[in-house]
């Protein structure tokens, strides 16, 4: 059996049982390991995983058991760049495959050519900003964005796992109706409580695709491991 070696944040309280409940009933085993990280370095832009990427990954399992590295964090992908934390992931555990939330979403964006989308996050203003100009790299135009940080008062990921699905369509049906046309609305964050069916409602109720970080996360992993039939099914906004 084809093995994803899961790496989450210490702080994140829903994003492990997320990822493992859209992969519920694919031929994998997932192996789960979490990393502290500087906050303080996180909020003004950063990422630093506690003690070192080398350490995580180790402690996950060795040999032929883990076939894809999956870092569960949207905004640390963002802080570092894809090529960066890819460079981290290879160092620290080489030969295998590797994803997170952000790359998962440009594979997915640039797959099914989707230019123009609306951002939904749950960050500070620093990590928040930074995700127009990372799309942009990556030929991906935001078009509009908004973050719950402030409005909500949004401190903690487990404040960010309490927002109500009611709030985030309300949201995203405002972004979709100040920048129509749209070829997708991305909610970023592994610590949104937002599931397969929670994006498929959503997706047909603002008539745009909804994508979200744990499914498209989920869904880039399956594709690394061959398992491509098994990834199209778990794409929420194509259902």
């Amino acid at each position: 059996m084809k093995g994803i070696g899961l790496v989450t944040l210490s702080t994140d309280p829903v994003g492990e049982d997320a990822f493992k409940a859209e992969l519920a009933g694919s031929p994998v085993k997932i192996y789960t390991t979490r990393t502290h990280y500087d906050e303080a370095d996180h909020d003004a832009g950063g990422f630093t995983p506690i003690p070192d990427w080398k350490v995580v990954c180790r402690t996950l399992p060795p040999g032929d058991l883990v076939d894809v590295i999956a870092f569960l964090c949207t905004s640390a992908t963002v802080a570092l760049g894809n090529e960066a934390l890819l460079a981290c992931l290879s160092d620290a555990r080489s030969g295998l495959r590797y994803t997170s939330p952000g790359i998962a979403v440009v594979t997915m964006m640039q797959r099914y050519r989707f230019k123009r989308i609306a951002v939904l996050t749950p960050y500070g203003l620093t990590l928040h900003n930074a995700f127009t100009p990372y799309f942009a790299n990556h030929g991906i135009e935001v078009v509009t964005d908004h973050s719950l940080a402030q409005p909500m008062n949004l401190i903690t990921d487990h404040d960010i796992s309490n927002v109500p699905l009611s709030r985030i369509k309300r949201e995203l049906e405002a972004l979709r109706d100040a920048a129509s046309p749209l070829d997708a609305l991305f909610v970023s964050c592994a610590a949104f409580s937002i599931s397969r069916s929670d994006l498929r409602q959503m997706t047909a109720a603002l008539g745009c695709p909804v994508v979200a970080s744990v499914n498209v996360m989920a869904w880039h992993s399956l594709d690394l491991l061959g398992e491509h039939e098994r990834a199209d099914e778990i794409i929420a906004w194509r259902r």
